[in-house]
């Protein structure tokens, strides 16, 4: 018996190291293409209920910048509904954060019913013709959403990843959840 659980244990762990390596891996190679004609910025937590978002979401946005300053053109949809009780869809506060760093409104739209990541690329889809996509999010979220964003049906797609700072403990949890979090979606999330 003890033999057996050994094992398991030693599966388990190997599991989470392997799995760890493939999603940073990924995340490393990936370009986005430029002058797409629209980025999707993926959701994530906001600061109590107020119009901050979280460290890791600010770095999302940061990146989602920096792009959108170098493509004038491309338009942008933040995603993110109402979470945990907050007053402040994670969407509203985005759109407020890119404002104030000089992004146009006119190019900025709001999908703000999503609770889950499948449902961002969805949503979306259902709001406007896309075109050519490029994916903003966390380096350690981008396997998973990429995954996600083809099974919706997004075919024109690049990948924008931000590169999650040691200093974030979100890292730290990602290293456990996002292992899961893959093999869940690989297994049940077929979005429509």
């Amino acid at each position: 018996m003890r033999t057996i659980i050994r094992y398991s244990l030693i599966i388990i762990v190997l599991y989470f190291v392997l799995v760890n390596i493939t999603i940073y891996y990924y995340a490393s190679t990936l370009k986005p293409a430029p002058k797409a004609d629209t980025m999707i910025v993926l959701g994530a937590q906001i600061i109590d209920n107020s119009t901050k978002p979280g460290k890791l979401l600010q770095e999302r946005l940061d990146i989602a910048i920096d792009y959108l300053k170098r493509n004038p053109e491309t338009k942008v949809v933040v995603c993110g509904g109402l979470i945990n009780g907050k007053t402040a869809t994670e969407a509203s506060v985005m759109q407020a954060y890119l404002m104030q760093q000089g992004i146009d409104s006119a190019r900025i739209y709001q999908e703000n019913q999503s609770t889950r990541t499948a449902h961002q690329f969805i949503y979306p889809k259902r709001m406007m013709d896309l075109g050519s996509v490029v994916v903003a999010t966390s380096d350690f979220h981008m396997l998973r959403s990429m995954m996600l964003a083809k099974r919706s049906g997004l075919d024109k797609i690049t990948a924008l990843p931000s590169a999650t700072s040691y200093s974030n403990a979100e890292k730290y949890t990602a290293l456990w959840r996002e292992p899961l979090a893959l093999a869940n979606s690989w297994l049940f999330d077929y979005p429509r």
